[in-house]
């Protein structure tokens, strides 16, 4: 007898079953679809990927997926870190420079708008019309 497990995996489900006596209980991650094709004497047969895990297997999966996901976030957050002090610095390099430029100077339009050309980007990435 198996139970499904209820999981917010949308590519995967989760199954408890009963392994004998050797095994216990044991758990089973099941994709949801079609992972493989394989070719056997011209036909196409396509498998679904699975894995089979007891008590003490799935709680050594589980602190490594732990590990894992803590050290993606604490990657991903870094990343956005990095991002905002970017931003930050564009914003203190360019932005406030046009800011502190003195009134006289942009008092004549030619003169703003080359001030602003020079300083400010057409658009992000490079990309000029």
């Amino acid at each position: 007898m198996s139970t499904e497990i209820e999981t917010k995996m949308e590519q995967h489900t989760a199954t408890e079953f009963w392994g004998g006596d050797q095994r216990g209980v044991c758990l089973q991650i099941t994709a949801s679809g079609p992972m493989a094709v394989r070719d056997t004497a011209g036909a196409q047969l396509q498998e679904e990927g699975f894995i089979q895990v007891t008590m003490e297997e799935a709680a050594a999966l589980c602190n490594a997926l732990g590990g894992f996901v803590k050290g993606e976030a604490v990657r991903r957050q870094a990343l956005l870190r990095d991002s905002i002090a970017r931003a930050k610095m564009a914003s203190r390099t360019v932005f406030h420079e046009v800011a502190a430029l003195p009134d006289h100077m942009m008092a004549g339009p030619e003169l703003a708008v080359m001030m602003v050309s020079r300083l400010c980007p057409r658009s992000v990435g490079g990309d000029e019309d």
